[in-house]
């Protein structure tokens, strides 16, 4: 068995027990929610697993690196995680049943003005990380890395960084309007932190080690 096959069958493993747990405790009437959900944090937190493997290595001593097969398959999970969320917060979301509740006759702050607000560009932010995927998706393997060639490869992997950044502030659009509980905000806010941190730490270590 060859790492990339290992790497899928284990990251497979662990999204579909997740999603599979998420539905079981959420029962008939809300596994489709439980599923929505969870597989939004599970694409938050695969991506972030992939964008600190580069500044973990530096922290280590390593040289940064182009890419490596664990960073692409973990991205790529995160891309099939992130359009199942995409898919189904679509049907559970995008109806008027869903705006009366969260959005138009919410009974807690903040107010239907702001709400909105969020509603509007938490969704646009959903559709723009789902173009993004398709495109990372589409640029994982090494037939379109040798026919693009490398620097434009690394450029285009850069929207990666995009997807994160979009990811988490979708999140928070969408918890603050569901007022979901103030762990789970913690729990993105600490994700978001934590690569920020890496990144640019690891990039002033690259940055100091060329200068020296």
């Amino acid at each position: 068995m060859n790492d990339r096959l290992r790497n899928h069958l284990s990251l497979g493993a662990i999204s579909a027990a997740a999603l599979v747990i998420a539905a079981w405790l959420g029962g008939e009437a809300a596994a489709a929610d439980n599923i929505s959900i969870v597989s939004a944090y599970l694409c938050l937190l695969w991506f972030a697993l992939a964008l600190l493997i580069g500044p973990a290595r530096v922290w280590r001593g390593g040289a940064p690196i182009l890419n490596t097969h664990l960073r692409r398959d973990i991205g790529i999970w995160g891309g099939l995680t992130g359009l199942a969320h995409f898919f189904l917060a679509n049907a559970l979301a995008m109806n008027f049943e869903y705006l009366g509740l969260f959005v138009e006759n919410a009974t807690v702050p903040p107010s239907a003005e702001v709400r909105d607000q969020l509603y509007l560009w938490g969704t646009i932010l959903g559709y723009i990380v789902a173009v993004l995927i398709l495109v990372l998706l589409a640029l994982s393997s090494d037939r379109v890395l040798r026919a693009v060639g490398v620097r434009w490869w690394k450029r285009l992997q850069r929207l990666s960084y995009v997807v994160f950044v979009a990811t988490v502030l979708h999140a928070f659009a969408f918890q603050i309007l569901e007022t979901r509980p103030p762990l789970w905000i913690v729990l993105v806010s600490a994700i978001a932190l934590v690569v920020v941190g890496m990144q640019v730490t690891g990039w002033v270590k690259v940055m100091r080690s060329r200068t020296a």
